[in-house]
């Protein structure tokens, strides 16, 4: 039996290497084939919109679209440190019976499903960033997943009411990043003044915007609905598409902000948290009945607006709160980043 003052014999440090090595390559070929099926299933997701030279089978596009849903959903879970089995095969049954039954309803509910799950995902799968260049390519992971997400939704092709879904998506993606800067941030008590101030002012603009925009749709007066359709109009014709106002102004201001907070602090989740709001609204963005290139654009005007509106919030929260002159700023960014785990490790 060994002390405290006894080393390991020789052979027991080998073997300890051994096995970590074999883990880590599991890991690796495990992680491998996972992007490998993405992919393939991404591809065959893009048939929805580009009908490749050779023939294909009809579902093919749907097939893509479950293979994806099982894919974003168990990782999703993955990362929010939940039980990736039970989740991966849920979606599994949900996603193949949508395929095979055709049901309408369980289609919409699966297409529900990997909207929600990109969203979350798109968000918790980014990195703390301390520089404008990491911040940037964390916020491209961001987007880049949740258009992943968004050929999923549009593979299913299913017709579903546009507006409801995108709230659905925004409202329940929202209350999953919440929780888990609940869980990561260090709870209520946790926030912060600065922190509870940004996450109130962002829950009652969304919750703004929304009742505004459902209000305006049953009982505005059809003056107002003239006026806001030659607005929308106005500016489509100048832009040649309309940013998405909650994630242009609100999600992705939020999420840019948010990575560079969590360099330092925890409490920088619940910033991020609110980076949902955006990447639901690409993942909900190539619904049956949407122009796709108006959509895409859209969607482009929004990461742009976002992408500088988070970088100016970045700066003004540091002139207001961050050290004062330069050596003092040279320093705090010189600090090491706050550990978090890796990206193809649960967050908790």
């Amino acid at each position: 039996m060994l002390t405290q003052y006894e080393d390991p014999p020789p052979g027991a440090l080998s073997e300890r290497h051994r096995s970590r090595s074999s883990l880590r390559v599991s890991r690796f070929l495990l992680w491998s084939v996972i992007t490998l099926a993405a992919l393939a299933a991404l591809a065959a997701g893009l048939t929805r919109f580009v009908t490749p030279p050779w023939g294909l089978p009809e579902q093919t596009a749907r097939v893509g679209a479950a293979a994806l849903t099982v894919v974003l959903a168990g990782v999703a879970v993955h990362r929010l440190g939940g039980r990736t089995v039970v989740a991966t095969l849920f979606a599994l049954v949900a996603a193949g019976g949508a395929v095979v039954s055709g049901a309408q309803w369980l289609t919409a509910g699966v297409a529900a499903l990997a909207a929600t799950a990109t969203a979350v995902l798109a968000v918790v799968m980014t990195r703390p960033a301390q520089t404008p260049l990491r911040v940037v390519r964390e916020y491209i992971i961001a987007v880049g997943c949740a258009l992943v997400g968004a050929v999923a939704v549009a593979a299913y092709d299913v017709p579903m009411r546009v507006t409801l879904l995108g709230n659905v998506v925004l409202l329940i993606s929202l209350l999953v990043t919440l929780w888990l800067a609940h869980r990561i941030g260090g709870g209520f008590t946790g926030i912060g003044r600065r922190g509870a101030a940004v996450s109130l002012s962002a829950v009652v603009a969304i919750a703004s915007v929304l009742a505004y925009g459902e209000a305006l749709r049953r009982w505005a007066s059809p003056e107002v609905v003239d006026a806001t359709a030659s607005l929308v109009d106005g500016v489509r014709d100048a832009l040649g598409a309309v940013p998405h106002p909650t994630g242009a102004l609100i999600g992705f201001p939020a999420l840019v902000w948010g990575l560079a907070t969590r360099a330092q602090l925890r409490q920088g989740w619940w910033v991020c948290a609110f980076g949902a709001v955006g990447t639901a609204g690409v993942a909900t963005s190539l619904v049956q009945g949407s122009d796709v290139m108006d959509s895409m654009l859209s969607t482009a005007y929004s990461v742009l607006i976002g992408l500088v509106l988070g970088f100016c919030l970045w700066r003004l929260d540091g002139l207001l709160t961050g050290p004062r002159g330069r050596r003092a700023r040279r320093l705090e960014r010189a600090k090491p980043l706050r550990p978090e785990p890796p990206r193809t490790h649960p967050l908790r």
